[in-house]
């Protein structure tokens, strides 16, 4: 007698089976997504939708220029918005370079054995973290041009260093012919001379790393590369002459002339970048230290490490991977935070388009254009953290 076959297993409902319902899904935001550009396409006029006008004479002048010579008047808008855009980068990269200085050692001040500092570095962290990013930059602001003095009153130091309400001025090199009257072209070849040094430099310390491994004695691979490295470059510049002259700045009526000018609009939206900033790193990097287990410290100091040492070769390097993502967040939120630049007047890309918007019209293109420009800003921060992130991370085999 032949056994009986098994019973046909019910066809699953639609609604439970995972595909339909990724399908489902998907065509939902699709028609959501339709809906939306079919609202702006209604209730938009396109018809005159277009950026010809930004290759039309801007007509209006910004300030905050460096390595740029535009007038505003001859110059497109095109090229205005980009001198915005300039400037917007120039101060993201200098926020993000000193809030993180600044937010790892005020990280590392949490941490102390000191009572005092340890106090001192959290009611900085409280402080800044907790009150508004505009109202800093504002505050700062109003330091700069009320609390310094007039460029009449200025403070000089040696006619080198000026600082007044006009901001602060500096030295700055400037292309150069060279010590000895060289011709332009001739100076140049300190620079080559230069990379030749430095190429010997790291060459003596990878052989001296080499050494310390094999004998177990130390070599001072890196203090040995960097005398060499500037023990050359001066004695290449003596004899060649240097590429670049400092330019020392100079007073003319009320306004700073030659060398480098930074303005109290563009150290204000630094400064208040880099507190605000520097506040969350703080805490970043206090947090990814804790996260290491206590017994990585132990270690170092069993085998005879300094303080520095310990920090620097075991604990920094294991707790960045904990660190970089979320330190990666703060440098777009720096980006991003950098749109409130338009409170204290620097001509960074957003009051420029702002500008160009107030004078041509085509306000939908303009957001569109700043959307775009922040969006590729963005990208570029995260390109290169997730390119830092990837060699620190640790690759299990």
């Amino acid at each position: 007698m032949s056994a009986a076959a098994p019973p046909e297993p019910a066809p699953v409902p639609l609604i439970h089976r995972r595909s339909f319902r990724n399908f489902a899904t998907q065509g939902v935001y699709v028609a959501i997504t339709a809906l939306a550009f079919a609202y702006v396409f209604v209730s938009l006029d396109l018809r005159e939708f277009g950026f010809t006008f930004l290759g039309e004479p801007a007509g209006f002048a910004v300030g905050s220029q460096w390595l740029v010579d535009v007038d505003g008047v001859t110059n497109s808008r095109l090229t205005m918005y980009l001198v915005g855009v300039w400037a917007s980068i120039r101060a993201v990269l200098v926020a993000i370079v000193l809030s993180t200085i600044l937010g790892v050692i005020v990280g590392v001040a949490r941490l102390s054995n000191n009572w005092l500092v340890s106090q001192l570095a959290m009611l900085f962290v409280e402080i800044f973290r907790n009150t508004p990013l505009l109202v800093q930059i504002v505050l700062v602001y109003a330091v700069f041009l009320v609390g310094m003095p007039l460029i009449q009153d200025v403070i000089n130091v040696g006619d080198f260093f000026y600082l007044s309400n006009r901001g602060v001025a500096m030295p700055w090199p400037v292309p150069s012919g060279g010590l000895w009257g060289l011709p332009h072209w001739f100076a140049g070849v300190w620079v080559l001379v230069l990379l030749a040094i430095g190429a010997v430099a790291m060459l003596i310390r990878a052989r001296r790393q080499e050494q310390e491994r094999e004998t177990g004695i130390p070599m001072n691979a890196n203090r040995r590369a960097f005398t060499i490295f500037t023990i050359g470059a001066v004695i290449s510049y003596l004899v060649l002459g240097g590429p670049v002259a400092i330019d020392a700045p100079i007073i003319e009526g009320t306004k700073y002339a030659e060398g480098m000018v930074i303005n109290p609009e563009f150290a204000a939206l630094v400064v208040g970048l880099t507190l605000y900033t520097g506040s969350f790193i703080a805490e970043i990097v206090r947090a990814g230290i804790q996260a290491l287990p206590r017994g990585q410290s132990e270690a170092a100091n069993a085998v005879g490490l300094s303080n520095y040492q310990r920090l620097t070769l075991v604990i920094l390097p294991q707790a960045l991977r904990q660190i970089i993502p979320s330190v990666t967040n703060q440098f777009l939120n720096v980006n991003k935070n950098s749109s409130l630049a338009y409170a204290v007047l620097y001509d960074d890309l957003f009051r420029v388009a702002t500008v160009v918007q107030n004078k041509a019209g085509h306000a939908l293109e303009m957001f569109f254009v700043i959307i775009i420009t922040y969006m590729i800003i963005s990208f570029i921060i995260s390109v290169i953290m997730n390119f830092f992130n990837a060699r620190v991370t640790v690759h299990e085999v």
